[in-house]
């Protein structure tokens, strides 16, 4: 009896106990010490992109070429139509105050010039006329598409170039 009396006696007191919430561990937080370095930190210069004097990089090469093509298909003179290499300088008369020169065709067809005339397929001006020459500035587009002037000499043939007699 006195194994059930401690028994009944553990148990009645047991029942009589208050529960006691775990105690509440607050989360540690981490110091992190800043790591010194040794290499400073120069702003480097900033690059800036200049785009005068260079071609549009995102505009066709052949669209400018073929633009140039285009408009050359439909010549404003007859003198137009033809390439410098195909016209023959005929001859120059010299008129009070000014030089004309008499240029043929491949057809041959004559035709009086005088500075300032458009010629040519590549937008040439006649620039001068000398005794035995005629000198045509072009336009023409270079590697980077650019448009550049050049100054083409048109010259009299010599009689023997022409298979004629000398005179």
């Amino acid at each position: 009896m006195l194994i059930s009396y401690c028994l009944l006696l553990t148990v009645v007191t047991g029942c009589n106990k208050e529960e006691v919430a775990p105690a509440q561990v607050a989360p540690v937080k981490k110091v992190v010490a800043p790591v010194q370095t040794s290499v400073t930190t120069e702003k480097m210069p900033e690059y800036v992109y200049n785009p005068a004097g260079k071609r549009d990089p995102f505009k066709s090469f052949i669209e400018v070429v073929t633009s140039k093509r285009e408009r050359a298909v439909a010549p404003i003179t007859p003198l137009q139509s033809y390439d410098l290499a195909a016209l023959r300088l005929v001859g120059i008369m010299l008129l009070p105050g000014k030089r004309v020169a008499i240029i043929e065709d491949p057809t041959g067809k004559g035709y009086h010039v005088k500075v300032g005339t458009s010629i040519g397929m590549n937008d040439g001006v006649v620039v001068e006329i000398l005794k035995d020459e005629l000198i045509v500035e072009e336009k023409y587009l270079d590697e980077t598409a650019q448009t550049k002037a050049r100054k083409v000499s048109v010259k009299i043939p010599k009689e023997e170039d022409r298979g004629g007699e000398g005179r």
